[in-house]
């Protein structure tokens, strides 16, 4: 009886020895480095902006006398990007288009601005943002 009693701890125990290690998981694979492509992140409307491109006074209108700035806040790498700002009359007429080539590395800050001579007419105005062709951002204001 007490063969059998050790024998009935002893073989379990052999089997456990005998059993193989499980492999570690694999390691997890390693973060991608491809640099993120341009993106339009921000676009914001203005009567004036600063050294660092950015609307100081922003609006959702502006005086007649105004001059009308857009600031567009752009985040990711490319090389020779196209931004274009096109301008919008009230009655939907295209007044402007503005185009700027950017080499990005990261975030950066561009501006357009428009001023007249004379008063602005009075009515809702936009400003279509497009990168690389497609529209990253519309914003809209009123000149009174």
């Amino acid at each position: 009886m007490t063969r059998i009693a050790s024998l009935l701890v002893a073989v379990p125990l052999a089997l456990a020895a005998c059993k193989k290690n499980e492999p570690a998981p694999p390691p997890p694979p390693p973060a991608s480095t491809a640099p993120a492509p341009a993106a339009v992140s921000v676009v914001t409307v203005g009567r004036a902006v600063g050294p660092d491109k950015r609307i100081t006074a922003g609006a959702d209108s502006i005086r007649r006398t105004d001059p009308m700035y857009v600031s567009v806040a752009t985040t990711g790498d490319a090389q020779n990007a196209l931004i274009t700002a096109r301008w919008y009359a009230p009655d939907g007429v295209i007044i402007r288009t503005d185009s700027q080539t950017l080499n990005l590395s990261g975030p950066a800050v561009t501006e357009f601005h428009m001023q007249r001579p004379r008063a602005w007419p009075v009515g809702r105005y936009k400003v279509d943002i497009a990168l690389n062709g497609v529209t990253a951002g519309i914003k809209e204001w009123e000149v009174r």
